[in-house]
């Protein structure tokens, strides 16, 4: 699949993932802006080595944390932009006891403020260009938690319920938001990882993925996916049957405890896909479709 005349921002493409997803999209025939902080040549040589091999890209210096100027420099050099890629991130692991207010405002800040930044200050492009295309990079950290990364798991996490509200929102305009957790091996992952393992998830094997969410054809919209190695799962909610009882009476604790094992059971279970399902479904008795 080809990119005709689109401008893509990825940042953080300076290295690892980033550096991997310019590449891919390049590759493709999309006008790459790389974002990187500035504080080396990287996302420079990330441009180079994109010209060189017969691709498109300029860089766009700055702070994820300052989403909307990174914005304004991409029109102000493409003239228009297509679709965004949001990367950029780090950590400050603390365990929750010990993590500063700063720290979990740092991590939000660069992570689920910086999506919310771009994806409102690219959305008059995205309706100008009659589409839109977003897609944020989320972690394995949001679903399943991880020690010491209370503000990382909270950041990431909050960028699929920003996606879920941006594909409500930009449906009929065209503007599409998907959300993938990717697991590959980066300078800042891999060190103490053994050779075969790195060979085995290559930053690479991730990025046709993200390529395709930002690619206009794409319809999908509103989902989050993990990708590894060559593995591509897309993830849903699921639900327990659940436990129903009667409100016509009295209600107390002890009702919930003696059937919390209805409660807890996946054995029959639901998958709603927005709201009205989910409430419906809560009200109604009736299995949600999935």
């Amino acid at each position: 699949m080809k990119f005709a005349d689109q401008v893509v921002l990825v940042t953080g493409a300076s290295r690892g993932l980033g550096k991997a997803f310019a590449h891919c999209l390049a590759d493709a025939g999309a006008v790459v802006a790389v974002n990187s902080t500035g504080r080396s040549d990287a996302g420079m040589q990330t441009v180079d080595e994109i010209e060189a091999a017969g691709g498109r890209a300029f860089h766009v210096e700055g702070r994820v944390e300052d989403a909307a100027a990174l914005v304004e420099m991409t029109l102000a050099h493409a003239g228009h932009l297509d679709a965004v890629v949001h990367n950029a991130g780090f950590v400050q692991d603390k365990s929750l006891r010990k993590m500063s207010l700063e720290q979990w405002d740092a991590v939000l800040d660069v992570h689920l403020r910086a999506a919310f930044g771009l994806s409102r200050a690219a959305w008059p492009s995205f309706e100008e260009r009659g589409a839109g295309r977003l897609v944020f990079v989320s972690s394995s950290a949001g679903l399943y938690g991880n020690f010491g990364q209370a503000n990382y798991a909270a950041a990431k996490m909050g960028m699929y319920g920003l996606c879920r509200t941006i594909a409500i929102e930009g449906k009929k305009a065209n503007i599409h938001c998907n959300c993938v957790a990717p697991f590959g091996a980066t300078e800042l992952n891999s060190a103490n990882m053994p050779d075969p393992l790195k060979a085995a998830i290559k930053t690479e094997y991730v990025a046709p993925l993200v390529g395709y969410l930002a690619h206009p054809d794409c319809q999908e919209n509103g989902s989050l996916f993990e990708a590894s190695g060559g593995a591509f799962k897309k993830l849903r909610w699921e639900r327990s049957a659940g436990l129903r009882l009667d409100t016509s009476k009295p209600i107390g604790i002890g009702d919930i405890a003696s059937g919390w094992d209805q409660v807890v059971d996946f054995s029959s279970s639901e998958n709603p896909t927005d709201m009205r399902e989910a409430l419906a479904g809560l009200y109604s008795g009736k299995p949600v479709p999935s």
